[in-house]
């Protein structure tokens, strides 16, 4: 799938459509998928090491919690990728478990979703914020996530920021791919199908998002399935079940 952003300066956000979301896809019905109705003990984490820190569910496999990404790819002047702009959206459990837990530990018994983008962005740092940008392959390293905040739509926990990359890249002149989601599988992060990902700042530049969805195979899945059995997911293993963008610019 492409999103294309031609001679419009705004992030493309809309007139996107990817039908390979629906049932249809063979994949999508055997991936483990959300169950908002479920049995699922609620979990504590903030995010912090590579799998978030979080508590493991009794008798389920992973994924354990879900996130809704939108991602902004900024462009400079000149054309080159310098930033990546998030946005997380935590599924409503997760949420509730995490606020309800800072609250407990806080002496005021009160909890605030800023409180809670401030931790896990710290925590979240030495891990390149669950964001892996590879150039011709091999990946580079963001700088401090910058502007970030927190915030509640609803039941659900919101974190942003931004991120810089530790060197601009021009995409005219290398292959730029990213992918936003946790090294464990532990949460499934995705792009939801309605919020692509988008283009800021493209300078006058013919630049396109090409999206590749993840596609296990019926053995990784049922690893998946299996690691709530004593097992411990292999670095890496969230590779598997990662959406790629790829970056390609004229």
């Amino acid at each position: 799938m492409e999103i294309n952003g031609l001679g419009d300066q705004r992030p493309v956000l809309a007139g996107y459509h990817d039908e390979s979301w629906k049932d249809g896809n063979e994949q999508s019905r055997i991936m483990p998928t959300r169950s908002p109705t479920g049995r699922r003990r609620p979990f504590i984490g903030l995010l912090g090491a590579a799998s978030l820190a979080l508590c493991p569910l009794s008798g389920q496999a992973h994924p354990h919690a879900w996130i809704d990404v939108r991602s902004t790819v900024v462009l400079s002047p000149d054309g080159e990728f310098t930033a990546i702009k998030e946005q997380w959206l935590f599924d409503e459990l997760y949420s509730a478990a995490v606020m309800d837990g800072m609250a407990s530990d806080s002496p005021s018994g009160h909890a605030t979703a800023r409180e809670f983008a401030a931790m896990a962005i710290e925590n979240l740092r030495p891990y390149d914020y669950f964001t892996k940008i590879t150039v011709d392959g091999k990946a580079i390293r963001l700088d401090k996530a910058s502007e970030f905040a927190g915030a509640m739509r609803g039941s659900q926990l919101l974190l942003t920021f931004t991120a810089s990359l530790a060197r601009p890249v021009n995409p005219a002149a290398h292959q730029v791919a990213y992918a936003i989601y946790d090294p464990s599988y532990f949460i499934q992060m995705m792009h939801r199908p309605g919020e692509p990902p988008a283009i800021e700042g493209r300078a006058g530049r013919a630049c396109r998002l090409r999206v590749a969805a993840p596609n296990p195979t019926p053995e990784d899945i049922a690893r998946a399935y299996a690691l709530d059995r004593g097992a411990q997911a292999e670095e890496g293993f969230g590779d598997l079940f990662a959406e790629k963008v790829h970056i390609q610019c004229e």
